[in-house]
């Protein structure tokens, strides 16, 4: 049973906090531990992991046109360039001299880029009518604004601060008071509120909405929100170091990444399902253009010999060239329908065919939105054809009326007005299609029951747990 996203991301959280509580009151653990190659490699990850998801949302925006993604895919860019660009980098390729411009453009991206997710996880999901002009103001706007503070930044990074220093000023364990540069404290509890706003709004989206990317970020930006007031309770640029911080960050990234690797198995078998959807229409056109065509030409022909009276073998061959003809119809039906489909719209698209070929009228009670497996949903499609056909074929049946709901267990009913029969005069070998529904709903695991008589109508009721 899949938890919900909520008790995952308060999970997440309290996972981070106790880490950040020990660092605080348990004196042998330090805030900070003297590391550049870990520091700089855990940037070059963070960055090349927030670039790759980057990258997979602005396809679903794409895809989507939808402002909220286009949000996301901008916050998730700005904390890439943050953690890539202008961190592991500028201070990897230069020298420690630039690790002042390095950690201050980082920091503002980071801002940026928190702003933006939290944006996207509270903003409402709409289309926009012109999606190629919106990614461009805002993906070059954001890049143009993010340029111009990198030269402000650069202009005047002498006389910006970088906090305490891990070797000189390490506090003391304890309830920790705010020390470093007040510009410091402000900008990473900013990012703290950010990252908590984003939490919460993922979660709410991905519960409401299934969204699958969306219940990774929920639970990465809980640990972000976290590590973000680690750094909160310590305030520091310095890039030689790391942090207790960065460990919920990195965590939050690796969750991103879970994030990425789900949502593009998706897109694999989201592409395998329309490839097999083709080729289930390509089969479906070939039916109904050869061995369906054909069997009407022989069902026709056999109706105008069938009227001799003494024609007998060609009656029977009429009415095996009529079953014959029906089959097809069900297998270029089923063939024809999308895999993803909802049951409730194919049985009302399947008996609104029939019905209006036959002349008669439907009725439907339907849940909307059920969703079964495609094997599941072709079954019952096969079981109401055969319901509904042989309504009109030995019913004579004005009326249909399929109900159909899904509570504790799927209850799938089909009713007609016809003349009814006496369900114990019928046995398999003059009831063929009876029986042969019993056997496709057990086969799913249900019941079917049949309840007629002569005058009242027969009524079809299958049970699914």
């Amino acid at each position: 049973m899949r938890l919900r996203t909520r008790f995952v991301t308060l999970a997440a959280a309290d996972i981070a906090g106790f880490l950040t509580a020990a660092v605080v009151v348990l004196p042998f653990l330090r805030p900070a531990y003297r590391s550049a190659p870990l520091h700089a490699t855990l940037e070059t990850a963070c960055g090349f992991i927030a670039l790759l998801a980057a990258f997979l949302v602005f396809g679903r925006f794409r895809r989507t046109a939808r402002t909220d993604d286009l949000a996301l895919a901008a916050g998730l860019g700005f904390l890439a360039c943050a953690s890539l660009v202008f961190a592991a980098m500028p201070w990897a390729l230069l020298s420690v001299d630039s690790m002042r411009f390095a950690a201050w453009t980082s920091l503002v991206g980071t801002v940026a880029g928190t702003f933006f997710l939290a944006l996207s996880s509270l903003m409402p999901s709409r289309q926009l009518w012109n999606p190629g002009r919106a990614a461009g103001i805002v993906l070059g706007g954001g890049a143009a604004v993010y340029i111009v503070g990198a030269i402000l930044i650069g202009v005047f990074e002498k006389r910006l601060p970088l906090g305490f220093a891990p070797t000189t000023a390490l506090p003391k364990a304890g309830i920790p008071h705010p020390i470093g540069a007040h510009p410091l404290l402000a900008a990473q509890v900013v990012c703290t509120v950010f990252f908590g706003v984003a939490a919460v709004g993922f979660a709410r989206k991905a519960e409401r909405t299934g969204d699958g990317l969306l219940r990774w970020l929920a639970p990465a930006a809980a640990l972000a929100a976290v590590g973000r007031a680690n750094y909160s309770l310590f305030p520091s640029l310095y890039t030689q170091w790391v942090f207790v911080g960065d460990l919920p960050r990195f965590g939050a990234h690796l969750l991103l990444l879970g994030g990425v690797v789900s949502e593009i198995g998706r897109y694999q078998r989201g592409v395998a399902e329309l490839a097999a959807l083709e080729e289930r229409r390509r089969i479906a056109r070939e039916l109904h253009d050869g061995v369906a065509q054909e069997l009407a030409f022989v069902a026709t022909q056999a109706r105008l010999f069938a009227t001799n009276p003494s024609a007998v073998e060609i009656k029977y061959l009429a009415a095996a060239a009529e079953r014959a003809l029906e089959e097809s119809r069900r297998a270029i039906a089923l063939l024809a329908h999308p895999t993803e489909e909802s049951l409730d719209a194919a049985i009302v698209e399947t008996v609104e065919e029939l019905t209006s070929r036959a002349g008669s009228s439907a009725r439907f009670l339907v849940e909307s939105e059920v969703r079964v497996p495609p094997q599941t949903r072709e079954t019952l499609l096969r079981i109401v054809r055969e319901a509904v056909t042989n309504a009109h074929r030995h019913g004579a049946a004005n009326v249909i009326t399929v109900e159909l709901s899904n509570g504790c267990g799927l209850h799938l009913r089909i009713a007609d007005d016809g003349r009814g029969f006496d369900p114990t005069a019928i046995d398999d070998t003059n009831g063929f299609g009876l029986s042969t529904m019993r056997a496709r709903a057990r086969a799913l695991g249900g019941m079917l029951s049949i309840d007629s008589g002569p005058a009242l109508g027969t009524t079809v009721e299958v049970v699914l747990p």
